[in-house]
């Protein structure tokens, strides 16, 4: 999808947090965003969200103390989804539907997102979109074809939610399950360093070879990109994946909750508004 102009603020935005959570000096945070400013200021809006704020964050990461500004916050979360999962799974199983509820779980999870927001409810979201269901909702299509489906390919955002990810993974019954996770960390989307202390036990992870948000086929790995056209379904989380991946030319299924009025727009919904919609449909 195309960026908006709101999108040019937000990737400086993220910059500015980042530095934040590194505990940067003020004027040191000035410098980067202004550094970040000039290379941003020469794209236009014919670029994704994601790949504008992936050339923010990357030139401001010039100036970051640490590698990973945001690794404490993303075992916390990891920690904090596994006891929401704890007392929210018994629910989910003996619902009418434990499958759409998984894929429910799965896309509140995705309010975890610390490059748009600092605090989040997780289980208001939750109770909210298990009472109202998703805002386009492609579940049937999704039902039918995993009939068939012995490769399943899911594209993770954030840690935290990866935990609601792997538990579906792990319930789906298909022959090969597949995680994809990015290379090097941005912001707060999962590596294979955030899965150290997560059970993936029958589930293959393999990278992105990027640490783009979303997916950047300029620098994404044969490996990936094998995994990716050779998927009966692919299933891509988050905003980043949608902003990247909504004009792919393969069906994916996207699931993501609305966080932004520029994604909101694109989608026809306001922002809040959990999504499970087949690419190929909107």
């Amino acid at each position: 999808m195309k960026a908006g102009p709101e999108c040019f603020p937000c990737a400086l935005n993220q910059v500015l947090r980042l530095m934040r959570a590194a505990h940067v000096d003020d004027e040191i945070i000035l410098d980067a965003i202004k550094d970040a400013w000039e290379y941003i200021k020469g794209l236009d809006l014919n670029y994704s969200p994601a790949y504008i704020a992936t050339r923010s964050i990357r030139t401001g990461s010039n100036y970051f103390p640490v590698k990973d500004p945001y690794l404490e916050f993303k075992r916390e979360h990891n920690k904090i989804a596994l006891r929401v999962l704890e007392q929210i799974k018994d629910e989910i199983e003996s619902s009418d539907d434990p499958l759409k509820h998984r894929l429910i779980l799965m896309a509140s999870g995705n309010i975890i997102d610390l490059g748009t927001q600092d605090k989040f409810d997780l289980i208001e979201t939750l109770e909210s979109n298990f009472s109202r269901g998703f805002g386009i909702d492609h579940y049937d299509i999704f039902i039918e074809k995993l009939k068939n489906t012995k490769k399943f390919l899911l594209i993770a955002d954030n840690a935290g939610e990866v935990v609601f990810d792997i538990y579906f993974l792990k319930k789906l019954d298909v022959e090969e399950k597949i995680l994809a996770v990015k290379s090097g960390p941005v912001l707060n989307d999962v590596t294979k360093y955030d899965l150290e202390d997560l059970d993936i036990e029958g589930i293959r992870v393999v990278e992105t070879g990027s640490d783009a948000l979303g997916v950047d086929f300029r620098e994404t790995s044969k490996e990936f990109m094998e995994e990716f056209n050779s998927a009966d379904i692919v299933l891509a989380k988050g905003h980043a994946n949608f902003e990247t991946l909504d004009d792919a030319q393969r069906e994916i299924f996207l699931l993501l909750q609305i966080k932004c009025g520029v994604v909101g727009g694109r989608l026809g919904k306001p922002v809040g508004t959990p999504i499970f919609a087949l690419n190929t449909l909107i």
